[in-house]
């Protein structure tokens, strides 16, 4: 009777590792660090279903993500290749909350990096320009393109998009590339 009480107390305690809330501050490169900007600075609602691809040294990972966005919250969910959700980020403006499938933790991707990424190539550079200021840096967006730079005006980032970019939407196929950290992300948008 002990040991299926201590087993059901470990598993309980495992399961609560798995959700893990934090707050809205991002390590955008070594010992500087953003606030994310509200969902509501999207400026509309989606709810699409995307495949993104990473690609860095000679690895290369595909994940299937469903990704929602409404005033209030951003949500991305992950699945492996056969359909099993792997993880859940969930962002309301003040926490990101992350879900991942119990044992895959030291594997996936950090939740605050991969959202990060995501809204960095998704909400206005406008809506971005508060939280970046401070560190001196800035997103300088042209229609179908937008670069991410430091204090000293070096390139971190580069996304282009297949399509002038609006407001509130999705582009159909994204290329991020961090320059330093020398991977890139495909991003395709499959309705």
């Amino acid at each position: 009777m002990i040991r299926v009480v201590l087993s059901l107390a470990f598993s309980l305690l495992l399961s609560a590792c798995a959700a893990v809330p934090d707050s809205n501050q991002v390590e955008i490169a070594p010992d500087k660090f953003v606030s994310l900007p509200a969902p509501s600075e999207f400026e509309g609602t989606v709810s699409v279903n995307q495949l993104i691809t990473a690609k860095w040294s000679d690895s290369t990972q595909v994940l299937p993500v469903h990704l929602e966005i409404t005033e209030s919250d951003v949500v991305l969910v992950g699945f492996s290749s056969w359909g099993t959700r792997l993880l859940t980020l969930n962002y309301d403006g003040q926490t990101l909350e992350t879900d991942n499938l119990t044992g895959l933790g030291a594997v996936l991707p950090d939740g605050k990096q991969v959202l990060m990424n995501l809204m960095l190539t998704l909400w206005p550079a406008t809506s971005w320009q508060p939280h970046l200021s401070p560190i001196g840096w800035q997103l300088v967006d042209d229609a179908t393109s937008r670069t991410l730079l430091d204090e000293n005006g070096e390139t971190v980032a580069k996304i282009q998009y297949d399509e002038p970019k609006v407001a509130g939407g999705v582009p159909a196929d994204i290329q991020f590339e961090q320059v330093r950290q020398h991977y890139q992300i495909k991003i395709q948008t499959l309705e």
